[in-house]
């Protein structure tokens, strides 16, 4: 496979920036998967799982949501947060839910219902990819 140029980048730091062979993300409408060639797109991230492949290894980021743009230079993912396997820390993210799921079960609405739902959702998210394969992407591309 040919590569491309990928870059994750959030408000606070250039996440990710490297030649890879593949990304999926998760779009309003569904997962995307990007390839060398792929025509130009502009489309709406939510919060997720983004996979890429490069040199045949699959590398996995939570991500907050956001905007995929593909040029026929380089694929832009800008979100509101990513973070790498390494980066997350099990023990917070366990507390994370546990917090999220006693706010749920007290019943809540309206915006406290909303916060328990994102709590809940980005916790689950992170715990998705702390149960993928460690090791991943090397941090000198954080």
């Amino acid at each position: 496979m040919n590569p491309f140029l990928l870059e994750i980048i959030t408000p606070e730091r250039i996440a990710f920036s490297d030649q890879v062979e593949m990304v999926t993300a998760p779009s309003k409408a569904g997962v995307i998967g990007i390839l060398h060639g792929h025509v130009p797109l502009f489309s709406r991230l939510v919060e997720g799982e983004l996979k890429i492949a490069k040199k045949g290894k699959e590398f996995f980021l939570a991500i907050g949501g956001g905007f995929l743009e593909v040029t026929p230079q380089k694929v832009i993912v800008l979100v509101t947060s990513a973070y790498h396997a390494d980066e997350i820390n099990e023990q917070e993210v366990m507390q994370a839910r546990k917090r999220a799921e006693e706010a749920l079960a007290a019943k809540p609405t309206g915006a406290a219902l909303l916060e328990a739902q994102s709590l809940f959702r980005r916790s689950t998210i992170a715990m998705k990819v702390l149960r993928r394969k460690r090791g991943g992407i090397p941090s000198s591309v954080s």
